[in-house]
């Protein structure tokens, strides 16, 4: 990766997370997960589009290493006791599929495995149970390898044709903005005297900081972003936003199916954790968001 694990870890100076008393926030921060990994699984349609068979090779890999971590948090709902809860719209932009293997490689794959390793690596520290925590850390190291896969895709991209660099840097930019609007969500439904949440403020700075660091050793980046105006980023955001919607124009992509994170809900392979009835209290996030 172009970055380490600390450069990508957080202090959060001992605080950890009680199974029981935080059984509901450890429930929708885990059904956020799942339905990432859920959109991970669907990552086996690019390898039509895989540049070479060394790519295509990668891509069949995570496949299956996405299916063991739907698993591996099949496994934390059991060890909480509870049930997943819908996905918030957030998540849903932030895992959104990409309409191209450009946008793929740089936004789902260097950054959004990036956001989902960052929180993999919270989890690990403030979880008080050794073997969960030996279980998310094999998936996390999984996770790293997706990371840089997108990294090296990307930074080839960028070599071979720069102007994907304003293409998809809006994009990226999106993604910040709407980070930064889901942390007012959440401070308005947790104790934000939450020994772990309270640092939550802090803790979402970091996964921006990290965030543009990585956007700028990719080359992407030209400047510090606090260095550019609200103008100039939302400047970015639209014209990204206008190539990538006007592609959608085009009639072929018109109708869309219904696809795995549409209905894995009701899918009769999470029925054993579904079973679990809803926990009504707790750290404040409501089960059904």
């Amino acid at each position: 990766m172009l970055l380490t694990r600390e450069e990508m870890s957080f202090d959060f100076k001992g605080a950890k997370f009680d199974r029981v008393k935080d059984r509901d926030l450890l429930a929708w921060v885990a059904s956020q997960f799942l339905y990432g990994e859920f959109t991970g699984i669907q990552i086996g349609k690019w390898i039509l589009q895989a540049p070479d068979m060394d790519s295509a090779k990668f891509l069949a890999r995570q496949c299956i290493e996405e299916l063991q971590h739907v698993d591996a948090f099949k496994e934390f709902f059991r060890w909480l006791q509870a049930r997943p809860v819908k996905v918030h719209r957030v998540v849903k932009l932030l895992s959104a599929e990409s309409g191209t293997w450009e946008e793929h490689c740089a936004l789902e794959m260097a950054q959004g495995e990036g956001f989902v390793a960052m929180i993999f690596y919270a989890l690990l520290a403030t979880l008080d149970d050794e073997k969960m925590v030996k279980k998310l850390d094999f998936a996390a190291r999984q996770e790293e390898g997706h990371i840089e896969f997108g990294e090296d895709q990307t930074k080839k991209l960028l070599e071979r044709d720069p102007r994907w660099r304003k293409r998809l840097l809006g994009l990226h930019l999106l993604s910040l903005w709407a980070i930064k609007r889901f942390e007012k969500w959440i401070a308005k439904r947790v104790d934000m005297n939450h020994p772990v949440m309270k640092q939550l403020p802090e803790y979402l700075d970091k996964i921006i900081a990290t965030t543009e660091l990585r956007l700028t050793r990719l080359g992407m980046l030209q400047k510090p972003l606090a260095q550019m105006g609200r103008m100039e980023k939302f400047g970015a955001i639209c014209r990204s936003l206008t190539w990538k919607f006007g592609r959608k124009l085009l009639p072929w992509n018109w109708f869309a199916k219904k696809r795995l994170t549409d209905v894995y809900m009701g899918d009769p392979y999470l029925a054993d954790v579904m079973a679990f009835e809803a926990i009504k209290s707790g750290a404040g996030i409501p089960v059904a968001v």
